[in-house]
C-alpha cells in the first residue's frame, strides 16, 4: 500500500523523444549553414580563380581607339603619309642635343596635346595650352573659393595672397628685384603699351622714338606724343647705331637757332617763358622697340636699353625705354638685372596659351612714379570726394594702375602656366624651338624649281652669322613660281587649311617690316584706303608690291613632326600646283 502511494506521488518521467527533438531541429540548420558556407567559399574561390585568370590574360587593346587618343600627326595612318625616317635622322644628327627636352617631347605632346587634330604653326599668334595647366586650374577653382580682392573677407584675402604670389613669380622669371620693379596686370600687350602712352610724363619737348619694325600697338603711342609731346620719329636699326649727336639733335628738335636772326620782343618773352617752364619740369623722351619682331623673328639688341638710358644719343637728355617682349618671352629668357628696361610689356597667353586676355606690364618703380595718371576708378584710390576734385590715389603702383576689379580667377590660374614653362626651362625651350626653325629654313631655302630658281624667299636675319642669337623661331616667307614671281600668300591659305595646317599670313600688324621688305610707302597705302578691309582680305599687293607674307611660328610644344608634315605638304600639295 505504501509503495503504491509513493508511485502515485512521484513526478512523471519525460519521454526520451523530447530530448532528441532539439537535435532534430538544430542539426539540419547547422548542416544547411555549413552547406551554404561551403557554397560561398566555392564562389569566392571560383571568383578569385576567375580574377587571377583575367589578370593572366593579355589586355585586349582597341588599337583604333588608342590611335584616336593620339595627336593627329602621331597617328600611324597619318605618319605613313608624311613621315620620312631619313629626314628625321638628318635633323637629329645635327640637332639632337638641342631638340626635345632630352627626349621628353613626344611623351609631353601625347599627354598634353592629345586633342590636337591639326598641324599647329601659329605660336606667335597664341600658344597652345597644356592639359596639365587646365587640370590644375580647374582643380584649384573647384576646391577653393576666391572673392573680389576689394574686401577683407577670407575669400578676398585668399585672392590677394594668390595675386601677390604670381607677381613674385613673374619678377623671379625676369630676374627682377621686387624693390625695383612692380607687376601690373593688364588685358594683354596692347593695353600694357597703351598704359605707358597715356600716362607717360609728356612735356612740350618730349619725343617718342620707336623702331620702324615695331608692332602697331607700339606705333600707336605716337598719338599721345602728338597730343602732349613734341611728336614722334621712327628709326631704323641701322640709324640707332649712328653716334652723330647733330643727327640726334635734329631728330629731337634741338637744333640751335641762328643767333644773327633778330627777334621781336614778344618772341623773346615767349622764349623766356618756355625756358622757365623747362626748368620747372624735366623733359623725358620715350624709346620703344621689340625684343623680337613678330613679323619675322628678328631679334634686336637688348643693350639698346643701356644706350639710351646711360649713354643717350644727346648728352643731358633723359630717356625711358619700353621693351615689347610679346614675341620674345615665349621662347627666350629675359634678365632685367642685365637689361633694366623701364617698362616691359608681354602677353601671358602667348607664353602658355591659357588663360587668354591677360597680359603684364612690368615697370621700374622710379619710372612709374613719374607717370601722370589721369583716369581713376574702383580700388585705385584711397579717398575721393563726390563734390570737389579731391582724390587720394593709391601709392602702390600695381594697385594705382589696375582700374576696376581684375579678372582674378584667370590671374590665379596663370601660375600653372608659369610652373609648366619653368619645368621645361626657357633656355631649353629656346634651343628646342630654334633647332626646328633653323632646319625648316634650311630645307625651304634649298628647294629649287626644275629651272634652278628658288621656290621661296625668306625674311629675317637667317643669313647672318651666329644667327641663333639674333633670330627667333619664326620663319616668314613668300612662295615664288618657276618664273620667279610671287604667288599670293592668300591664294595658298586654302590649301594649308584643307591639309590641316594653321599658319598666319599678311602684314602681321607690322607696317615697318612690310615697308622694309616690299618697299611699300604712304602713296601705296593711300591707294588702298577705299578697298582694303583688313589683313585677312584678298588684296595682297599694291602697285606690284607685296603687302605681307606667310608666317610659321614654332613654340614650346612644337615637334619635328610639325615641321616634317609642313614640308611634305609644301612639296607635294603646293609646289605641284605650279610646276611647269
Amino acid at each position: 500500500m505504501n509503495k503504491k502511494k509513493e508511485k502515485e506521488t512521484e513526478a512523471p518521467k519525460p519521454n526520451w523523444i523530447l530530448y532528441l527533438l532539439p537535435l532534430v531541429i538544430v542539426i539540419p540548420l547547422i548542416f544547411k549553414e555549413i552547406t551554404e558556407s561551403r557554397k560561398q567559399t566555392n564562389i569566392v574561390i571560383d571568383d578569385a580563380v576567375t580574377i587571377a585568370e583575367e589578370f593572366e590574360k593579355p589586355e585586349v587593346v582597341n588599337e583604333e581607339e588608342e590611335e584616336k587618343k593620339k595627336p593627329w600627326l602621331f597617328q600611324k595612318e597619318k605618319r605613313k603619309e608624311y613621315h620620312s625616317p631619313e629626314l628625321k635622322e638628318k635633323f637629329l644628327t645635327k640637332y639632337k642635343d638641342d631638340y626635345g627636352y632630352d627626349g621628353e617631347i613626344d611623351d609631353l605632346v601625347m599627354e598634353e596635346l592629345s586633342r590636337l587634330e591639326e598641324c599647329y604653326l601659329d605660336y606667335t599668334g597664341a600658344a597652345l595650352y597644356a592639359k596639365t595647366v587646365l587640370e590644375k586650374s580647374f582643380h584649384d577653382l573647384s576646391t577653393n573659393v576666391y572673392g573680389n580682392a576689394h574686401s577683407r573677407s577670407p575669400a578676398a584675402i585668399r585672392t590677394e595672397t594668390s595675386l601677390a604670389q604670381l607677381r613674385r613669380l613673374i619678377l623671379n622669371c625676369l630676374n627682377a628685384d621686387k624693390n625695383e620693379y612692380s607687376v601690373i596686370f593688364t588685358s594683354g600687350t596692347t593695353q600694357s603699351v597703351k598704359m605707358v602712352g597715356e600716362s607717360f610724363p609728356w612735356g612740350k619737348k618730349s619725343k617718342f622714338l620707336y623702331l620702324k619694325r615695331s608692332h602697331n600697338s607700339v606705333v600707336g603711342i605716337r598719338e599721345y606724343a602728338k597730343l602732349f609731346g613734341n611728336g614722334f620719329y621712327s628709326v631704323s636699326e641701322e640709324e640707332i647705331l649712328k653716334k652723330d649727336p647733330e643727327h640726334w639733335k635734329e631728330i629731337l628738335g634741338m637744333q640751335e637757332e641762328n643767333p644773327n636772326l633778330e627777334k621781336e620782343g614778344n618772341e623773346e618773352e615767349q622764349e623766356q617763358e618756355e625756358k622757365q617752364e623747362e626748368e620747372q619740369e624735366e623733359t623725358y623722351h620715350l624709346f620703344a622697340y621689340p625684343a623680337e619682331s613678330n613679323f619675322d623673328g628678328s631679334k634686336f639688341d637688348l643693350d639698346w636699353i643701356h644706350k639710351f638710358k646711360k649713354n643717350p644719343p644727346v648728352n643731358g637728355t633723359n630717356w625711358m625705354v619700353l621693351l615689347d617682349a610679346a614675341a620674345y618671352l615665349p621662347t627666350n629668357p629675359l634678365d632685367l638685372k642685365k637689361h633694366p628696361a623701364d617698362f616691359v610689356a608681354c602677353s601671358l597667353y602667348k607664353m602658355f596659351g591659357y588663360p587668354t586676355g591677360l597680359g603684364v606690364l612690368v615697370t621700374r618703380n622710379e619710372a612709374i612714379l613719374k607717370f601722370k595718371k589721369h583716369y581713376w576708378g574702383g580700388g585705385t584710390i584711397i579717398l575721393a570726394s563726390d563734390e570737389s576734385d579731391f582724390c587720394l590715389k593709391h601709392p602702390k603702383p600695381s594697385t594705382k594702375f589696375e582700374d576696376g576689379t581684375l579678372p582674378f580667377l584667370d590671374i590665379i590660374t596663370a601660375k600653372y602656366g608659369f610652373e609648366f614653362i619653368h619645368k621645361l626651362q626657357q633656355s631649353r625651350i629656346s634651343r628646342h624651338v630654334y633647332s626646328m626653325a633653323k632646319f625648316l629654313y634650311d630645307e625651304l631655302t634649298s628647294l629649287r624649281w626644275k629651272n634652278g630658281k628658288n621656290v621661296v624667299e625668306v625674311y629675317g636675319k637667317w643669313k647672318q652669322e651666329n644667327n641663333g642669337d639674333i633670330q627667333g623661331g619664326i620663319v616668314t616667307f613668300n612662295t615664288l613660281n618657276p618664273a620667279g614671281e610671287f604667288i599670293g600668300y592668300n591664294q595658298l591659305d586654302g590649301t594649308y587649311a584643307k591639309e590641316g595646317i594653321q599658319i598666319r599670313s599678311g602684314c602681321h600688324c607690322n607696317p615697318g617690316s612690310c615697308s622694309r621688305y616690299f618697299g611699300i610707302n604712304d602713296d601705296d597705302r593711300l591707294s588702298l584706303v577705299s578697298s582694303k578691309t583688313g589683313c585677312g582680305d584678298d588684296i595682297y599687293q599694291v602697285n606690284h608690291k607685296w603687302l605681307g607674307a606667310s608666317r610659321i611660328s614654332l613654340g614650346y610644344l612644337s615637334t619635328f613632326e610639325d615641321v616634317e608634315y609642313f614640308l611634305y605638304v609644301f612639296k607635294n600639295k603646293i609646289m605641284t600646283q605650279f610646276e611647269e
